[in-house]
C-alpha cells in the first residue's frame, strides 16, 4: 500500500525530482527533513510527472525544474576546474585511508580529464575541437614488388 503524503510532503518530492535528484536521495532527504512519515522509491516514483500527477504539481515540476536549468550553481561539477578540486579531495582521502588502488582510480579520471592518458608521442595532447582537422603525419612509403620466378608447366 502507498504511503499517504501530505500536500507539502508531495512539493517536497516534486521539487527535488525537478532538480534531477535520484529517487534513493529524495527517500533520504525526505527521512531527514519529515521522520514521522515513511517513504519509498516507489512514493517518489509515483510523483514523478511522466506517471501523471496533479496540475499543481506538474506546474512545480515545470517552473523548479527551468529554475534549476538556469542557475548555474545548480551544476557544480559542470566546470573542469571544480571537477578536478573535487577528484583531488578524492584522492587525498583514499590515500589517507591507504585504499591505494581507489586512489590509483581517481588518479587516473583526472589524468582523463586532462587528456594527459596514453602512451607515447601522443600523450598529453590536446584533443582537437569541433570544426579543427588534426594534423597528419607525413612519412615516405617505399614499396618493393618482387616478381615471382616463371612456372614450371608439370610435364
Amino acid at each position: 500500500m502507498a504511503n499517504v503524503h501530505t500536500k507539502p510532503q508531495q512539493e517536497f518530492i516534486v521539487r527535488k525530482l525537478a532538480a534531477f535528484e535520484p529517487p534513493r536521495s529524495i527517500v533520504l532527504d525526505f527521512a531527514a527533513v519529515y521522520p514521522d512519515t515513511k517513504c519509498d522509491e516507489n512514493d517518489v516514483l509515483r510523483l514523478d510527472p511522466s506517471n501523471g500527477v496533479s496540475p499543481e504539481l506538474f506546474m512545480l515540476f515545470k517552473q523548479t525544474r527551468e529554475a534549476v536549468l538556469l542557475d548555474p550553481e545548480s551544476a557544480p561539477f559542470a566546470a573542469q576546474q571544480a571537477r578536478l578540486i573535487a577528484l583531488s579531495h578524492d584522492v587525498k582521502f583514499h590515500r589517507a585511508r591507504n585504499e591505494l588502488a581507489n586512489a590509483r582510480a581517481v588518479l587516473r579520471q583526472i589524468a582523463e580529464e586532462l587528456g594527459a592518458v596514453g602512451g607515447g608521442k601522443g600523450a598529453g595532447k590536446a584533443v582537437p575541437s569541433a570544426g579543427e582537422t588534426p594534423e597528419f603525419k607525413q612519412i615516405e612509403v617505399t614499396r618493393t614488388v618482387v616478381d615471382p620466378p616463371p612456372m614450371v608447366a608439370e610435364q
